[in-house]
């Protein structure tokens, strides 16, 4: 039986790796940013660009909180799958944004602006 790309071991450590790295510069520029430094969101590659209206602080949360959920679904028969319909998420784009969580078709239908990847 072939195990899928996203419940291979090596790939999930890949992945946990990056998500935790992630997880870690984006609680840094949020932490900044609260502290009043200056923190520029430059730097932070964001899946789902700016929402009309959002700020920059909760523009960090939400992408924190979509980090931290894919740390939970990591290992899960869950991880690798559109959170929207259960569709597979190509490997090539979880190997670049590990904490993706829609595929395009779903995400196009909330974000008019941006790719999911």
């Amino acid at each position: 039986m072939t195990t899928l790309p996203f419940l291979e071991p090596a790939n999930i450590a890949r992945w946990r790796q990056a998500i935790a790295l992630k997880g870690m510069e984006v609680n840094g520029q949020l932490t900044q940013l609260l502290a009043k430094q200056n923190a520029t969101l430059a730097t932070i590659k964001l899946p789902n660009e700016e929402k009309p209206g959002e700020k920059p602080v909760e523009r960090l949360r939400r992408f924190l909180n979509q980090i931290i959920a894919a740390q939970r679904r990591l290992g899960s028969d869950q991880f690798g799958k559109c959170q929207s319909c259960g569709l597979v998420l190509p490997v090539a784009a979880l190997n670049e944004t590990p904490w993706l969580q829609d595929c395009g078709p779903c995400f196009a239908k909330t974000n008019s602006t941006a790719l999911p990847f």
